[in-house]
């Protein structure tokens, strides 16, 4: 066998698995890209203007209408809105019950946040090693077809183009894990962000909620 011969048998015996290998990288990719878009949409329906959110739910609160402000949290939506409204069912509670109730909701909406993200990551990690498991497999079927066949005068061109090929999957798993990385940090930090609204807000809710149950007493006191 020439060595265009052994090319040839290279390339038909890797083709099938190097094809394989690419259709997983491709559908890594797809689901990659189609989870981050989701998750974009996501986020930013779910993002408020808290500022503006707490100025329009001070009054409703410090006058007591707790039915008025719950009614603005629905009509708000939103991760934040739905956490306050978890804490201002509870508003004739005490302040522990108050702060559980909007934890609880808080990690029910973080978790909703943050679906499916950890696919990113998984992704980000086995698709170099798909990539790496297409070049391994390529150099076995080229090592076995020059043991089978007892070559020896190879050229280093047609070595080095079989080689070139075999490493083309562990390229192509890289162009989709380095995205795949930046898109899941993006995400984690704007959940991260996410949080600190969180926090901030609840915080500023139960602080209102405690001083119109402070100024109620001192209403029925005086």
């Amino acid at each position: 066998m020439g060595s265009n011969e052994y090319f040839l048998a290279f390339s038909f015996y890797g083709g099938a698995s190097w094809n394989l290998i690419f259709i997983v990288i491709a559908a890594c990719s797809l689901i990659g890209f189609t989870i981050f878009i989701e998750r974009l949409i996501h986020l930013h329906r779910s993002e408020i203007d808290t500022n503006k959110f707490i100025i329009n739910l001070r009054k409703p609160i410090q006058d007591g209408n707790i039915v008025e402000a719950i009614n603005y949290c629905e009509a708000t939506g939103g991760t934040i809105s739905n956490i306050v409204k978890a804490g201002l069912l509870k508003h004739n509670r005490d302040k522990e019950q108050i702060e559980s109730a909007m934890e609880v909701s808080g990690l029910i909406e973080i978790a909703h946040l943050e679906k499916n993200a950890k696919i990113l990551s998984i992704i980000a990690h086995i698709a170099p090693l798909i990539g790496l498991l297409g070049t391994v497999l390529g150099f076995i079927q080229a090592f076995a077809e020059m043991r089978m066949s007892g070559l020896v005068d190879i050229s280093a061109t047609r070595i080095g183009e079989a080689m070139e090929y075999a490493l083309v999957t562990t390229a192509a798993g890289l162009v989709v894990a380095i995205p795949c990385v930046l898109a899941y940090n993006y995400i984690v930090s704007r959940v991260e962000g996410f949080v600190l609204e969180i926090q901030t807000t609840s915080s500023e809710i139960v602080n209102l909620l405690m001083d119109q149950k402070e100024d109620s007493r001192r209403h029925i006191g005086f």
